[in-house]
């Protein structure tokens, strides 16, 4: 069967919200909304006691962590102090305590490690495994290539995006906690130990309470306007890279998947160009990045030179005038530059909180379109049911794609068990979707398409895909059939030097040859006991003898399967029942036969094929 993007056209990545006309992006909460319920049920389920435990565990040694540095801070003065007034044993007790204050320290910031990052890989893991089940089941990952919801490179989405959607989520949690706690105990400190700052004016004095205090928070809210407004276009842009990155990566995927094609048909020099041009876009998206991120390190900069300097100059006036000891200004600073930190979280991680955004965006479009995609198709879509008479019919089916434009017209059939039909002619594009409709795939059209009760409906390749591992994972795939079972399968269908080769684990998509891997596909097929069989040009690769041999083990096998055979190859039309030719009338596929033939096809006939 030809990929899909013989039906589609040449595949293109796919608009995101921010390029699609009349469509605009989420905004920022919106995005941490979606993100936040889409993610939110590690904490629930299953997974619940690992999540909740490794969560409170970090919480609790960020608080103790907090206060270790509170303590350390108190010993400072403490130290000082002792220096300023020459007290050895007071300063020789503290030298002895500090080792222990370093060890606690330490040991807290081991816990908080390994607990974060322990915690980052789990929840990481259930995210991916949650996007990669809802992706990969129910065939969703084809489903949602035709419906045109498809956000550009899902696979890259669900590998590194959501890696960089949940690691520094955990990582602002701990800045953002640890931050709150901070402010809380170090404001006290500037408090306790800055006190008022008493000015002499003409008239008199005036007192400023808690002076340190006030300078510390309309410095620290300053700068924090000063960075969200510079700033505020900084995640988009972001956002336009990292979609800039995904077009190129795209763009060198699409040479390697058409490799063959274009080095036969030496387009090389087209590949070129097209990927010059994504790169050149990409360019200019990171040019615009670095400037807006220029423009905010003129204030980060100028921030965090200043911040060690300001609190001592606050302080210089009450130690010069002997209301602060030396010990007094260490702490002042210190806290002053830890509520700082604490304040300007949003300035500290400004960056990776707009680079999370981006990628929490790209995985919330994922999640939504795969959502989006188990809904009815809009407009017209085909019915799917079971007969009452173990017959498959096609009534009037007309398929279109999803831009309205039909494919094939007014197919109309019905097949008892045992039969075989050969469908050549004008197939075109319609074919494709007639073997993708038939196997629950092709969503748009009319008329109905009606199988047997039960019936599990097999498509049989003209290339079939030979995934990673044993070549006994690519036969079975149930992964329950006896050794033996598979091994006679291989010999019946001309594999016998495979048989005794069904554990190697081999890259068996380069090891095997197209006419191998075509008989592989028809054993394959057997073994799934299908009832019903859709050949798309499978035996192209095989001479007329030897594809009539393997279409004949077939029938053997599954005497009452009902197979259609798509196309020109070999041994399709002699082995077939019954016929059905279509041609190509305005545009449009159509059924070849009279109105004497439609009769026949709905009742079953489909014109004989001759003995």
């Amino acid at each position: 069967m030809r990929s899909r993007d013989s039906v589609r056209g040449e595949p293109s990545p796919v608009l995101t919200s921010d390029e699609m006309p009349g469509m605009a992006p989420p905004g920022d909460r919106q995005v941490a909304l979606r993100f936040a319920e889409l993610t939110g049920g590690f904490w629930r389920g299953h997974s619940a006691g690992r999540a909740w435990f490794w969560s409170l565990l970090l919480a609790g040694a960020i608080i103790f962590g907090v206060f270790a540095s509170v303590t350390i801070n108190r010993w400072n003065g403490w130290f000082f102090d002792a220096l300023e007034k020459k007290d050895a044993e007071s300063a020789l007790i503290a030298m002895a305590v500090f080792p222990v204050l370093v060890l606690i320290a330490a040991g807290l910031g081991v816990v908080i490690l390994v607990a974060r990052e322990t915690f980052q890989v789990h929840w990481r893991q259930w995210v991916t495994a949650t996007l990669a089940d809802s992706w990969i089941s129910h065939r969703r990952f084809f489903r949602l290539s035709l419906s045109g919801y498809e956000p550009a490179n899902p696979e890259y989405r669900i590998a590194d995006d959501v890696r960089w959607a949940t690691e520094p989520v955990v990582d602002f949690a701990i800045g953002l906690l640890s931050a709150v706690i901070t402010i809380i105990t170090f404001i006290e400190i500037l408090w306790e130990i800055g006190g008022g700052l008493t000015l002499a004016t003409g008239g008199g004095t005036i007192v400023i309470p808690a002076y340190l205090v006030l300078a510390a928070i309309i410095y620290a809210v300053l700068v924090s306007l000063l960075v969200t407004f510079v700033g505020r276009r900084l995640p988009r842009l972001i956002a336009a890279r990292n979609e800039g990155e995904a077009r190129l990566r795209f763009s060198l995927m699409r040479i390697r998947d058409h490799d063959e094609t274009i080095a036969l048909a030496r387009t090389e020099a087209g590949e070129r160009r097209a990927v010059a041009r994504t790169y050149d876009s990409l360019v200019q998206r990171w040019l615009a990045m670095i400037r807006q991120r220029g423009r905010l390190t003129w204030i980060t900069n100028g921030s965090g030179a200043l911040v060690p300097v300001v609190p001592l100059l606050l302080a210089a006036p009450k130690y010069l005038s002997g209301e602060m000891s030396l010990g007094g200004v260490v702490q002042v600073a210190a806290a002053f530059v830890a509520v700082q930190n604490a304040f300007n979280w949003v300035l500290d991680n400004f960056m990776r909180i707009a680079e999370w955004l981006a990628a929490a965006r790209r995985v919330n479009e994922l999640a939504d379109a795969l959502e989006r995609v188990d809904g009815d198709p809009p407009g017209e879509h085909l019915a799917v049911t079971q007969s009452v008479d173990g017959l498959l019919h096609l009534d009037e089916v007309t398929l279109i794609d999803r831009d309205g434009r039909t494919l094939i017209a007014d197919i109309g059939l019905s097949l008892p068990p045992g039969a075989t039909l050969h469908l050549s002619g004008e197939l075109g594009l319609g074919k494709a979707a007639l073997i993708q409709a038939i196997a629950g795939l092709w969503p748009w059209g009319r008329g109905g398409i009606v199988l047997p009760p039960g019936a599990r409906v097999t498509v049989v390749p003209q290339k079939l895909h030979l995934s990673e591992g044993s070549l006994r994972a690519v036969v079975d795939t149930a992964l329950a059939l006896p050794t033996e079972r598979l091994e006679d399968a291989l010999r019946r269908y001309g594999l016998s030097g495979f048989a005794a080769r069904l554990d190697e684990t081999r890259d068996w998509d380069k090891e095997l040859a197209t006419g191998d891997r075509q008989r592989l596909a028809l054993a394959r097929a057997e073994l799934e006991q299908p009832d019903v069989v859709l050949l798309d040009e499978a035996t192209s690769a095989l001479e007329v003898d030897a594809a009539l041999e393997l279409l004949a083990e077939l029938r053997a096998a599954r005497p009452g399967a009902i197979i259609l055979a798509f196309g020109q190859s070999p041994g399709f039309a002699e082995a077939a029942s019954h016929r059905l030719l279509l041609k190509r009338a305005g545009g449009v596929v159509r059924m070849a036969t009279t109105e004497r033939g439609r009769a026949e096809a709905r009742a079953g006939h489909i014109e004989p094929a001759p003995p």
